[in-house]
């Protein structure tokens, strides 16, 4: 910004000052100002317009001089100009309204004003209400280079013009150059620049003014000087200065140990965040001040009362100079803050209970298919009935010992035996019969290769039953959506919410721990808070593990906070991207979720000598269910026949006891 101070000394000389004061003005947005890009001229309320004029000899006034301002900088035609101007109402637009219209960001502005030697406070004022009306455009930009043109009759103007430099650093505009036109000894005029830096003594102290300073002067005739009227006033190194930041408990990103004092500035004792705001905090030269807003509230929210609460409070009541904690990007912060570069992505997905294993018994049955299964009984059989019709050719039976001997009862047990791996009572002799006995030799050798690859993998891992893993299995399942309550409705439609029913509100960790305990509950979030606090609920009693939808539905940014037009931004910004760049971030995730794991005694040294699994009755329990169904059916066999031979034998001998009566 600019502050171009008109100070009207020589009443006889005024007509070809002013003019080559707008030759300056002009010169110096020729030399500075970006080609192509938008240039504002405000001036003040056209209520002040005309009433006060700059000379009693000249018909030149302050109308004169801003028609000839505008007029000149049309007729370099180098930028897209827009004129502004405060009026009686001014209606301010809603901050959350977002134009789509177009892009355009201003990138610089010129205003016009007066000094009221009389009523100084009516020159802020006039300050204020320029800049009120520039806030309502949608491309305002207070990191924009400005030139404030200063109407005045006074040589006194330093305190006025450091008045006006405290009023733009409110609103956090901090490029300001101070020109002052001023007459020496000799009556010659000259331009005399005056600045601040917020950063360097005896200027500014860390962001606050002190004082003005002179950055460069030239006689009014030479137009512009050749120093650089907007140099880079936020140092590399800020001196040591108080980087405030403010944030809360949300692992893994915000750790805190809830042993030195709940929202306690002090437990605050870890964190992939505060690994990278010290980082930054040191790369600056800043000293950090971490800070917990308290209350239960998080974030932060705008009340009905227009009130903030939250971190987000710290902000708006420059209470902090930044807020972090894995603050998603999003279009409402976008329009009330300014945010920095994207620094992590987190990917989102649905979380729910992981399957329950299949039942040890069924180890033995799923190794097939039912219809696989119901074939290769099918065959079996199909192969007995075709020995035994083989075995009924002549051509076979003269090789055979005994041709009654494959009757079909020893050809189906026969089959059945070697299907089981087992041997059989009398080999076939007949080469067609052998051939054909082979060939069912083969395939059962090959089915029980099959059989006993797979059933000891099962034995070992019997595998889950079916897991619930995609948004149509989600929606079709009788499930409890739980979640953090701007997660759900700020991201999926109307239409997709009504099918989450019943739904409850629960803060992250809440919503997983309901997770791990219950087996009808479904949660949104993140996948890194899953990893961090996965080893933690898993080592508490009756939790199960946590199933993560293989899919993600999206992937959201983690951005920090600052105030609108925070001069602090591109600093920040550029240390970001070291930071991004040098893959810092996935490092210092990684090595907090590696620390977790060991402290957890998830991650261990690998011990070769645990490689096998020893094998326990509970592991053969297919094996033993199938062992007593045999049992319990050659028992149950056995008595049948026992009491049928008994019947039999009773029935025999009432027989003969007839027969002897008969006699």
């Amino acid at each position: 910004m600019i502050i171009l101070t008109l100070n009207i000394c020589n009443v006889s000389s005024l007509e070809d000052d002013w003019k080559l004061v707008v030759d300056s003005v002009v010169a110096v947005a020729e030399k500075h100002f970006t080609q192509n890009r938008t240039v504002v001229i405000s001036f003040h309320h056209y209520k002040f317009l005309g009433k006060i004029d700059i000379t009693s000899v000249s018909n030149i006034n302050e109308v004169e001089i801003i028609n000839n301002l505008i007029e000149r900088v049309h007729d370099l035609n180098y930028w897209p100009v827009v004129v502004s101007q405060p009026t009686d109402v001014m209606k301010k637009r809603n901050p959350l309204t977002w134009d789509t219209t177009n892009n355009d960001l201003h990138n610089s502005y010129l205003l016009v004003t007066i000094y009221y030697a009389e009523n100084v406070e009516q020159t802020l004022e006039d300050v204020r209400e320029q800049i009120e009306k520039l806030e309502n455009y949608y491309a305002w930009n207070p990191r924009a280079k400005f030139i404030i043109l200063l109407l005045t009759q006074r040589s006194d103007v330093k305190q006025v013009i450091k008045n006006i430099l405290g009023e733009l650093r409110h609103k956090e505009i901090m490029n300001v150059n101070v020109m002052v036109l001023l007459s020496n000894d000799t009556g010659e005029s000259t331009m005399h620049v005056y600045t601040w830096f917020p950063y360097k003594l005896p200027s500014g102290l860390c962001g606050k003014l002190s004082d003005i300073v002179i950055l460069d002067s030239w006689p009014i005739s030479q137009r512009i000087g050749d120093a650089n009227l907007f140099p880079n006033k936020l140092p590399n190194d800020l001196g040591g200065c108080l980087l405030r930041v403010t944030t809360f408990e949300f692992p893994p990103f915000v750790i805190c140990d809830s042993k030195l004092g709940k929202y306690k500035n002090t437990s605050i004792v870890d964190g992939f965040e505060i690994s990278m705001i010290w980082c930054l905090a040191k790369a600056v030269n800043a000293t950090l001040m971490l800070k917990i807003p308290p209350g239960d509230e998080r974030g932060g929210v705008c009340l009905e009362n227009g009130t903030w609460t939250g971190l987000r409070a710290d902000i708006v009541y420059e209470e902090a100079d930044i807020a972090m904690a894995s603050l998603l990007n999003k279009l409402e912060d976008h329009l009330l803050f300014d945010d920095s570069r994207e620094y992590f992505s987190d990917r989102f997905t649905w979380f729910v209970a992981r399957a329950k294993p299949y039942p040890r018994w069924l180890g033995m049955v799923r190794v097939f298919a039912p219809s696989t299964w119901l074939v290769g009984f099918l065959l079996l059989i199909f192969g007995g009935i075709l020995m035994r019709f083989m075995a009924s050719f002549k051509i076979v039976q003269k090789d055979e010992g005994s041709p009654k001997y494959w009757n079909i009862v020893i050809c189906i047990t026969s089959v059945w035996a070697v299907f089981l791996g087992d041997g059989i009572p009398s080999m076939p002799r007949n080469d067609s019969f052998r051939v054909f006995f082979s060939a069912i030799v083969f395939y059962s050798y090959a089915i029980n290769t099959i059989f006993q690859t797979f059933f000891t993998s099962y034995v070992v891992d019997p595998g889950l039953l079916y897991q619930i893993s995609n948004l149509d299995d989600l929606v079709s399942y009788d499930l409890v959506y739980t979640a953090y309550f701007p997660v759900l409705d700020k991201i999926f439609t109307k239409e997709f919410l009504k099918k989450l029913r019943p739904r409850k509100i629960c803060e992250p960790f809440t919503c997983l721990d309901w997770i791990a305990t219950e087996d009808n509950y479904a949660t949104f979030n993140g996948r890194a808070l899953l990893e961090y606090i996965r080893d933690e609920l898993m080592s508490k009693e009756g939790r199960h593990e946590i199933f993560a939808f293989p899919e993600d539905s999206f992937q959201l940014n983690s951005v920090m906070l600052l105030p609108k037009g925070s001069h602090l931004l591109d600093r920040i910004n550029q240390m970001l991207t070291h930071i991004v760049e040098a893959g810092l971030p996935t490092q210092w995730l990684k090595m907090i979720l590696d620390k977790r794991g060991i402290e957890a005694g998830v991650l261990a040294f690998k011990d070769w000598s645990d490689e096998y699994v020893t094998l326990t009755t509970n592991h053969m329990q297919g094996a033993f269910y199938f062992l007593f169904i045999g049992f319990a059916l050659a028992i149950t066999t056995f008595v049948y026949e026992l009491f049928k031979n008994l019947k039999e034998k009773s029935a025999k001998m009432k027989l003969n006891n007839g027969k002897k009566v008969n006699k």
